[in-house]
């Protein structure tokens, strides 16, 4: 068997090779610029266009006025629709930006009420505008203040999920950088373009990463942290055949670790720096509370906090008042909020503020070192704004950054951001990672084309990523040795089908590699059946902590009753893992009060939009026919209708999802719907049913 399993997998890579007789090209790039930026820059930009056709990948210029995402949009289907086929794009100065509303569920964690915050805050900006063709957005108006914003409506005549058809990315200098200053803007993007070819013309393996984990995320689990470099480990094997070649960080080992950081920021020749933190478009979020060491330090931080927190109140008797009860709860003087005494610390509580994290003034005086930044925090890669932290890794004179991910809203901060990472380490081009593990509010900042030097086979990998290869193909590396490349093939098969939830639950079961199994925990989801149950069951005792992780929250979005034991042994044991305990108590609070039992569990919310709204992020699997009777009951309010057609949504990975798409679909056949319902609950049907 096994040798007919070899002559397979050998005629296919024959196949492979004569499809690609000569080298031929079975792909191509745009570069989509803005006319002003391309006139100010044309050498460098065709430079980078020539560095591109002589690594294999032929490259368009497009430049041009442009008015709105819709012009850019069509000029992309274009080019996508010639030979070679488009693999990517990236965006280059001022180009339109697509707000998108109506498409929460395409997020990780971004739930702003879409009416009643302004459009500015609730919408997400986001490229999956550009590079996701099946979905589809109906134009809503410009912003009034900011014309290079646009906003759309996510519409239920597209698929109602992320598959992304080329990957994207943006390279744009901050505001912040330049002052406004157009001639600035323009020096800054010709000196990064003359970096990006100087880096594509080296040869450099992957063998350097730093990993640093922030105060406050999930990192604050060490058992979490801990695994890090085991998990690492099986992404980047070659960044530990020293043990100078990785190095792993936590905001533990210094109060002021941001100077730390400094030093790390800077270290040339450093390949990935990854930061797992939380963030804001112009802050890292590093330290916490300072970690007294004796009494006094404990005294001394409490009073800075009770002062900043005292410069909040503005009216006099709240001031009053706040004096009056921390007083008597900490036994203090009440001169230490006396104006005078305010006045004295005011410099130095500003700097033990300040020194907790970095911002984009601390940023604009380094020099970073490392070629890829990965940012799993909110708000870094908010490239909309006047400055953003992946920009200023990326343009401040000096680095030596080529690529940046990060993320333009906020997002969850237990999603398995590195999941297939491992990607850049095999010589794959970066944009083609960032395309697997896309979420509406995820970006690739910079230039996506970068890839590292690696084996023989880097080539052939990157051809059959944007060509397509055969299931044999793809099936002769589920046994490969080294972890990444099992786990590649895990999500290439799965993602054209060929892989069964029962594959799936075979693969969990046998597979050693931290990373292989998660992949088919993550994989399973979509299934929802009785492999997806067993993988689960068997994830909440895996010895690599995320699964276990994840396991409890896919159970709380399965809902089989079946769970809950589990999750209550885990809620109430699993003290060293502590966001495997928060998942577990947050997947117990979905299920049945009465099944959990203990007190665990909510009472059921009110059916109002509040409560409503509730059920999007946790979905009572037991109240679905309450929910349905709601739905169908014209009696109720239309707006509220709509509202809870879209909460349905939110149980497309419910064991119970056919039997709720059935009844949508029951309604949707009646006459006299209201048509924002009716165009809700097409939308929910198709969540349900994964497309």
């Amino acid at each position: 068997m096994k040798k007919i399993l070899l002559v397979i997998c050998l005629l296919a890579l024959s196949l492979t090779a004569q499809a690609t007789l000569n080298n031929r090209p079975v792909s191509s790039f745009a570069i989509i610029i803005d006319q002003a930026s391309y006139n100010a820059c044309k050498a460098e930009v065709d430079a980078y266009k020539a560095i591109l056709d002589a690594e294999g990948l032929p490259t368009t210029i497009l430049a041009g006025d442009w008015q709105t995402p819709d012009q850019v949009k069509a000029r992309i289907l274009k080019l996508y629709n010639r030979k070679p086929r488009l693999e990517g794009i990236v965006l280059v100065g001022e180009i339109p930006v697509a707000r998108v509303l109506g498409a929460q569920h395409l997020t990780t964690a971004f739930k702003m009420n879409q009416n009643r915050f302004p459009w500015d805050e609730c919408s997400v900006p986001s490229d999956r505008f550009y590079d996701c063709f099946d979905l589809k957005f109906n134009y809503i108006k410009q912003d009034s203040l900011q014309p290079s914003w646009h906003y759309y409506w996510l519409s239920e005549e597209g698929t109602q999920r992320l598959q992304p058809t080329i990957y994207s990315a943006r390279m744009k200098v901050p505001n912040d950088l330049c002052g406004g200053n157009k001639a600035r803007r323009f020096e800054l993007l010709r000196s990064y373009l003359q970096k990006v070819v100087a880096a594509h013309k080296e040869t450099n393996p992957f063998d350097r990463l730093i990993h640093f984990a922030g105060e406050g995320y999930n990192s604050d689990c060490l058992t979490a942290w801990r695994q890090y470099a085991l998990v690492y480990g099986e992404y980047f094997p070659q960044a530990f055949a020293s043990a100078g070649g990785n190095t792993f960080l936590n905001f533990r080992q210094d109060p002021l670790m941001k100077y730390l950081l400094y030093d790390q920021i800077q270290r040339p020749g450093t390949d990935l720096l990854a930061f797992y933190e939380h963030g804001a478009p112009g802050t890292q979020y590093i330290n916490g509370d300072y970690p007294a060491h004796n009494f006094k330090d404990n005294i001394s931080w409490l009073k800075h906090l009770l002062r900043q927190q005292y410069k909040r109140y503005k009216k006099p008797e709240d001031q009053q008042k706040f004096i009056k009860m921390n007083c008597q709860t900490y036994h203090l003087d009440p001169a230490i909020f006396h104006p005078d005494t305010l006045a004295v610390y005011a410099v130095k509580d500003s700097t033990d503020a300040s020194n907790r994290n970095i911002v984009l003034a601390d940023l604009n005086k380094l020099k970073p070192g490392a070629r890829v930044v990965m940012f799993n925090a909110c708000y870094n890669g908010s490239f909309h704004e006047e400055g953003y932290v992946a920009g200023s890794y990326l343009f401040v004179p000096g680095s030596l950054t080529v690529t940046a991910q990060g993320n333009t809203v906020n997002v969850l901060q237990d999603k398995v951001a590195d999941q297939l990472i491992g990607y850049m380490g095999m010589g794959i081009r970066l944009g083609f990672w960032q395309k697997e593990v896309v979420t509406l509010e995820s970006h690739m900042l910079g230039d996506p084309t970068f890839r590292f030097s690696a084996c023989d086979k880097a080539d052939e990998w990157n051809r059959a990523l944007a060509a397509g290869a055969p299931e044999v193909y793809w099936r002769g590396y589920l046994h490969a040795r080294e972890p990444m490349q099992r786990a590649m093939a895990l999500k290439q098969l799965t993602g054209m089908g060929n892989i069964t939830s029962a594959g799936l639950e075979e693969i969990f079961r046998a597979d050693p590699s931290f990373i292989v199994r998660m992949q088919a925990l993550l994989l399973s989801a979509k299934f929802a059946d009785e492999h997806t149950k067993a993988i689960i069951m068997s994830g909440f005792s895996d010895p690599y902590e995320n699964v276990r992780r994840q396991a409890c929250s896919m159970a709380g979005k399965m809902g089989c009753n079946e769970f809950i034991e589990p999750l209550k042994a885990l809620q109430a044991g699993a003290y060293q893992t502590k966001r495997v305990q928060y998942a577990a108590q947050t997947a117990l609070n979905v299920f049945n009060p009465a099944l959990v039992g203990g007190g665990a569990g909510l009472e059921n919310p009110a059916l109002d939009e509040t409560g409503i709204r509730y059920l999007r992020n946790n979905p009572q699997h037991f109240r679905i026919p309450e929910l349905l009777g709601f739905l169908a009951d014209g009696a109720q309010s239309a707006d509220l209708r709509v509202v809870m057609a879209e909460a349905l949504g939110w149980f497309n990975y419910s064991e119970q999802r056919i039997q709720i798409a059935a009844a949508l679909e029951e309604q949707l056949r009646q006459k006299g719907l209201p048509d924002v319902l009716r165009k809700e609950m097409m939308k929910t049907v198709k969540r349900l049913n994964n497309n």
